[in-house]
């Protein structure tokens, strides 16, 4: 299994809207895959900052880790 596939386990199995009685099936999905995508966004902010500035991880490295450029990761993370 590879990163990728096992992540997406995870993401199918994650359920926090769901079941909730107020909205629909649909709308609950899209709101627990919103609430990954934000949770994996902070702490993709957190990690990169934090290996960069106290790891000696450089920029470059960074960036190819999250297939971005490292102007585009200094910009994003960088604090």
């Amino acid at each position: 299994m590879s990163a990728e596939s096992n992540a997406r386990v995870h993401i199918h199995a994650f359920r926090w809207w769901v079941g909730n009685p107020e909205m629909t099936r649909a709308e609950a999905e899209l709101r627990d895959l919103a609430a990954l995508r934000d949770a994996v966004a902070y702490e993709i902010g957190i990690h990169a900052h934090e290996v960069a500035t106290y790891e000696g991880i450089s920029w470059a490295t960074v960036a190819d880790a999250l297939s971005i450029s490292p102007a585009a990761a200094r910009r994003r993370y960088e604090r």
